[in-house]
């Protein structure tokens, strides 16, 4: 296959294998291109009975600032149905980490905002450093968090989703492990690499026919993301990104400005 772009997919001797977001010029946002590479990437490593563990990481100062808002600012003379399927994209590709067999660990630094939240919901297990922000900024900037909001509900809950998400709050390490985003915290980058091998270790003495069992095993019961969830979701997520809001605070964010709505208090 071509070069990725976007992304940096390595795999180790071991089976250890790394998907990076390569986008720092951009904090690895989420464009259409990458959607395809992250698409691509999992299933190909999904499928490779070679690989034991995924490490998903970010390049340069942070893991991700989310959806590229290039990409998703303008829906002028596009219909509901070109929006929701150039949305639905971006959808697929948190399904494809949360139904990927292999284990899947997220390594978080720097900040992990708005649609990067789906990715790390999609985690086996998520550790983070300890000065991480985290943040569901979608509100701010006239949206609602429909794409995420179906992989997110099962990992926090809908209690934590309303406070996180309606005021889009800023919110560090030690909050996202007690809302079960995250699941341990780091001190430094080193403890943040240590943690993460550790894990990988685990994966390489368990069975990776017992791993998938296991992840399959959850969905059965009833514990992944409900695909119900996901079209309602989409739904909300195309309504608000068409709407006049959005316009207004997705544009004001890339202008630099304050939204209409702001009232200084």
């Amino acid at each position: 296959m071509e070069p990725y772009r976007t992304i940096g997919v390595e795999t180790d001797a071991r089976g250890i294998a790394s998907i990076a977001l390569d986008r720092p010029e951009r904090r690895n946002a989420i464009d259409p291109v990458m959607m395809d590479e992250l698409l691509a990437a999992f299933d190909r490593l999904g499928a490779d009975d070679g690989v034991r563990a995924i490490v998903l990481r970010g390049n340069g100062k942070v893991f991700s600032a989310g959806g590229d808002l290039n990409w998703m600012r303008d829906t002028r003379g596009a219909s509901e149905d070109e929006v929701a399927r150039d949305s639905a994209r971006l959808q697929r590709v948190y399904a494809a980490a949360a139904a990927c067999p292999r284990m899947l660990v997220g390594r978080l630094h720097g900040a992990a905002m708005a649609g990067a939240l789906g990715l790390v919901a999609c985690c086996d297990v998520a550790i983070a450093e300890a000065d991480t922000k985290f943040c569901l900024s979608e509100v701010r900037l006239g949206l609602a968090p429909g794409i995420i909001a179906g992989f997110l509900l099962p990992r926090i809950g809908a209690g934590w989703f309303r406070y996180l998400a309606t005021g889009a709050v800023v919110f560090g390490t030690e909050t996202a492990a007690r809302a079960g985003l995250v699941h341990e915290v780091a001190a430094d980058e080193a403890d943040l690499d240590a943690r993460v091998e550790a894990h990988c270790r685990l994966a390489l003495a368990a069975s990776p026919e017992a791993i998938a069992a296991t992840k399959a095993l959850l969905a059965d019961l009833g514990y992944a993301p409900d695909p119900g969830l996901f079209e309602t979701g989409l739904g909300w997520n195309v309504r608000t990104r068409m709407s006049d809001a959005a316009q207004e605070g997705i544009g004001a964010f890339l202008e630099r400005r304050k939204a209409r709505w702001v009232v200084d208090a």
